[in-house]
């Protein structure tokens, strides 16, 4: 190629990444619709008014639904912290609520146990 090629082609290409700029830039100030999520996670700060707000009588008959997606990322969070220490405690606590050692073959009403039982490791 010749160099006015080549400077030509650099030309049309740094044109292109201005219009995809522009582009990009004016899309992210327009309000893009949300797809509907199967079960929006409560933050943090949710959590915590949560925690605090167990004390009042209405909330304690009430208890926290778990998605089975919840448990696992809980699980894996667990086994994962501190270098995998507390692994084979999340083994026994899976085993201990599973037909089949999995997940999977814990009950759905078992999950806010599972939970619980997860909370305890590594603070007690």
């Amino acid at each position: 190629m010749k160099e006015k090629e080549v400077a030509k082609l650099f030309k049309t290409i740094a044109d292109s990444f201005t219009r995809l700029s522009e582009i990009y830039s004016s899309t992210e100030d327009v309000a893009q619709p949300k797809a509907p999520a199967k079960k929006e996670k409560p933050t943090q700060t949710e959590k915590v008014s949560e925690t605090v707000q167990e004390g009042s009588p209405e909330k304690e008959s009430e208890t926290t639904t778990y998605t089975k997606e919840d448990v696992r990322a809980r699980l894996a969070q667990k086994a994962k912290a501190e270098a995998g220490k507390y692994k084979a405690d999340v083994k026994k606590i899976v085993a201990t609520f599973s037909s089949d050692g999995t997940l999977t073959g814990v009950p759905a009403d078992k999950y806010p146990e599972v939970i619980a039982a997860l909370e305890v490791i590594g603070n007690a």
